[in-house]
């Protein structure tokens, strides 16, 4: 187990949770990954989720994020009944990943790796530019580092997205692109050298790649049309 400690808010979701988040999340529950977007479909936060409970489920937000998140669920929460709580927790990345997860921690699987939430705090030995490089390799983007508030499907939807889940907030923009299009943008992992000039300077995330020597990072590409 080797850990990256991570700059998360968790919350924990209680009475009724599951029709909470089936309502106004892209995603499944059984997913371990979802979202919260706008009725224009954006991203408003994406998150790490686990149902811990009968009747009670933990997310895991970008801490930049949760604020915000908190205010567009405020109407939503107080009409459902749901209750909301920020936990005093730890959030780490073990970018090894296998085995029991340590007392007192719940785990999520990740592409590659789990994240990990505790009580307490634990040691952590993974650096940031060790974890960028981890993250690239894995095509695993940060809100807040590679992407804010775009359209979904931008960032993708093979983590965040079910098509066949039934309605949720932002549904309708998201099912007219996938069906009879594609977005626009999309954000890759590509090398510096790959990527138009126009574009190198909006790349995220930077690292260079060992034994290449060449420089790599997220960046939104324009995205082929459907034929």
């Amino acid at each position: 187990m080797r850990l990256y400690q991570l700059n998360k808010t968790v919350l924990r979701l209680t009475r009724n949770p599951a029709e909470f988040l089936n309502g106004l999340c892209s995603n499944t529950l059984d997913r371990p990954q979802n979202a919260f977007v706008n009725v224009h479909g954006r991203i408003v936060a994406t998150f790490e989720q686990c149902r811990v409970g009968d009747d009670e489920f933990m997310i895991v937000v970008e801490r930049a994020f949760a604020d915000g998140l908190m205010a567009h669920l405020e109407k939503y929460i107080r009409l459902s009944g749901v209750r909301v709580e920020k936990l005093d927790r730890h959030a780490y990345f073990d970018v090894e990943g296998g085995g029991e997860p340590p007392a007192g921690c719940f785990s999520i699987t990740q592409k590659k790796g789990r994240l990990l939430v505790s009580e307490e705090m634990m040691p952590a030995e993974v650096s940031d530019a060790e974890f960028t490089l981890f993250r690239l390799r894995n095509n695993i983007p940060v809100q807040g580092a590679d992407y804010r508030d775009e359209f979904l499907l931008n960032v993708g939807d093979d983590e965040f997205v079910s098509y066949t889940k039934g309605c949720f907030l932002g549904q309708e923009p998201i099912s007219k692109v996938h069906n009879r299009s594609r977005p626009t943008w999309k954000l890759v992992v590509c090398s510096q050298d790959e990527c138009p000039i126009d574009q190198r300077q909006k790349m995220t995330s930077l690292a260079i790649a060992p034994g290449t020597r060449r420089p790599m990072g997220f960046v939104f590409m324009p995205n082929a049309s459907r034929d």
